[in-house]
């Protein structure tokens, strides 16, 4: 039986090379900085239009950018209108993704339910429709980064994985088989329109989490924190507990 050689020199090389090359290809669609866009920009390419603009850095919260109008109380509003989760330009986002269009709209589905339960489980009023004293809540889903369970698994255990992480260090990106998510949210008044609050934050898996292991666990993951932070917010501004 023969037994089995260290790896040669240059195998190792070539192993660190493809690494290399791939998290030098790796892209992640985090928010970019609202200076970086003209008004223009703005309404062509993102979600919330032009009001895209009007947002600043939330402290301590990489990716995350956020604002709220000035003097809101938000106590004025008694229930909340959830409108479906779009995807933004949604032919874009199916080719950068590479995720097929029905897993798409399955993940928006996904955000509408555990939002939806974020307000139920503290017995939050829902609204069907437009009407006085109604919060409006609009969500799209800019970007998604699937999963790869097959490279996670190969990184996790085999010696390749090692030089990977090296390549991901000395680039400073992120790991390419690890799945991430950008969404931008509204807030507006549901009777006339205004603009009450905008918000839009991107999320990357951690390596070793098991939720790589589904293609799309870390988007559904990342929604399950957003949804679990917009409970966190209407209990601070509402002090609405369930009985």
């Amino acid at each position: 039986m023969r037994s089995m050689r260290p790896a040669k020199p240059v195998l190792l090389f070539a192993l660190a090379a493809l690494a290399l090359s791939l998290f030098a290809c790796a892209s992640r669609d985090v928010p970019p900085a609202p200076e970086s866009l003209t008004v223009t920009e703005a309404q062509l390419t993102r979600f919330l239009g032009a009001d895209y603009v009007k947002m600043a850095p939330a402290p301590g919260a990489p990716g995350r950018l956020v604002w709220r109008k000035p003097g809101l109380d938000p106590k004025q509003y008694t229930r909340v209108l959830l409108s479906p989760t779009v995807l933004w330009q949604e032919h874009g986002l199916v080719k950068e993704s590479g995720v097929n269009p029905d897993e798409l709209h399955a993940l928006a589905g996904y955000f509408d339910s555990v939002l939806k339960k974020a307000l139920t489980d503290i017995d939050f009023p829902l609204a069907d429709a437009p009407g006085p004293r109604t919060l409006r809540i609009e969500a799209a889903i800019t970007s998604v980064h699937a999963s790869r369970p097959t490279m996670n698994t190969i990184s996790s255990v085999l010696p390749v994985g090692i030089l990977m992480s090296l390549g991901r260090a000395a680039t400073g990106g992120k790991d390419p088989s690890v799945g991430a998510c950008t969404i931008e949210m509204r807030f507006s008044d549901a009777q006339t329109g205004e603009v009450l609050g905008l918000f839009a934050d991107h999320k990357d898996g951690d390596k070793y989490d098991s939720a790589n292991f589904s293609k799309l666990g870390q988007a559904e993951k990342a929604m399950d924190q957003w949804a679990e932070r917009l409970r966190q917010g209407i209990l601070k501004n509402w002090g609405a507990r369930k009985e």
